[in-house]
């Protein structure tokens, strides 16, 4: 948010709580700790906070921080929206180049399970 953006930010919470103070100090404390924060983000923040908190006042900390974590959980949202793309199958996997050797393991790996069921015990 600019100077701006967060002078009109803090008159819109003045009217909300007339405890959060509107002056030139107040607005340049607001717009250092509000300046990477996006002003729907800011809105977000501040109703949130009213909401949880009706009993206290906004103060820039607890809003920019819970603005980071309105910010945090979007680009959550986002990032499991968009799903990691599928690997690409090499074209010339293991078994497509080593038919026989595998056709060799995999009867191989099917002689030791029955070796190890008949060690057992137990038929299959």
């Amino acid at each position: 948010m600019d100077h701006k953006q967060t002078i009109a930010m803090l008159t819109w919470i003045n009217q909300v709580d007339p405890r959060v103070m509107l002056n030139e100090a107040a607005a340049e404390t607001w717009a250092y700790s509000m300046r990477n924060v996006a002003p729907d983000v800011a809105k977000q923040a501040v109703l949130e906070h009213y909401k949880a908190n009706e009993n206290i006042a906004a103060s820039p900390a607890a809003i920019s921080k819970r603005a980071a974590n309105i910010r945090t959980s979007r680009d959550a949202k986002v990032s499991a929206i968009e799903a990691a793309p599928a690997p690409a199958k090499h074209p010339m996997s293991w078994r497509a180049r080593n038919p026989e050797e595998w056709d060799r393991l995999f009867e191989l790996g099917r002689q030791e399970r029955r070796d190890d069921l008949q060690r057992r015990g137990i038929s299959a």
